[in-house]
């Protein structure tokens, strides 16, 4: 990993995203909010860092956990219906967000960016970094990692065929699979953030889409996307609905750090 692309890694446990929202009275579905505003905190499940050295620009986006649909502060009953899910990736400047597909069902899945605006009376990142973390880059060392209980945080560096491009990748380890006897290990873990460095997008943050990982190898990683998947009744098409089913294999550089 170049050294200007190194990213001090977070504590996946205490990093956050917070905001306070202002009353709105301009949301008039039914049964609605109630008219109070709003604050939140939403821990953080991964970041990407991208950067373009063509254009000589480098952002950090920072994807939250996934929550429903919810009507806000009523006593009769919280569930929108039918529901959806908020899951998106905001941009580092805190100006605009991507919006991942919010029904499994959605006609039109593709991640759509949109801004931030005046209803957000406050918006900050609260980041807590990984507590004296040790870099481990030996099999001996992650199997060790992975009998104990300490956090495991990854960052994974992806680069075009040119080089001009390059994203570095980081997420908390979820599942560690390994094997004592014959000091191997196995990451499969999600959902992060994947980047398309082939995009012909002008904005780096509509390059990302959600994505899970499997790697067993320092060098290589298998990502599976999350996009529009066919499915199929007695094999034929019938619809569609959004999985993670897309799998691309790729060359890629990993780091491991294990919480002190």
């Amino acid at each position: 990993m170049r050294p200007k692309d190194v990213l001090h890694p977070l504590d996946y446990s205490r990093s956050y995203l917070r905001w306070t929202t202002a009353p709105t009275t301009s949301d008039v579905r039914t049964p609605g909010h109630m008219p109070y505003g709003n604050s939140v905190r939403i821990l953080l499940d991964a970041r990407a860092r991208l950067v373009d050295s063509a254009s000589g620009t480098g952002e950090e986006f920072y994807l939250i956990a996934p929550c429903r649909t919810e009507w806000m502060y009523r006593d009769d009953t919280c569930i929108q219906q039918p529901g959806g899910e908020y899951r998106l990736a905001w941009a580092q400047g805190k100006d605009r967000a991507l919006r991942f597909s919010r029904d499994l069902t959605d006609p039109d899945p593709r991640p759509q960016p949109v801004p931030i605006d005046e209803r957000y009376l406050k918006l900050d990142y609260a980041l807590s970094s990984l507590p004296n973390p040790s870099s481990v880059s030996d099999n001996v060392a992650l199997v060790t990692a992975a009998e104990s209980l300490d956090q495991v945080v990854i960052q994974t560096e992806i680069e075009n065929a040119s080089g001009t491009r390059r994203a570095v990748l980081e997420y908390p380890v979820k599942t560690f699979n390994y094997h004592p006897e014959r000091v191997l290990f196995q990451m499969d873990t999600g959902p992060m953030l994947w980047a398309d460095l082939d995009s012909s997008e002008s904005d780096p943050m509509c390059w990302l889409r959600l994505a899970h990982t499997v790697f067993n190898r320092f060098d290589r990683a298998e990502f599976e996307l999350r996009g529009p998947t066919p499915y199929v009744v007695d094999d034929e098409p019938v619809g569609q609905v959004e999985d993670y089913q897309q799998v691309i294999a790729q060359p890629a550089r990993h780091s491991f750090f294990v919480a002190g």
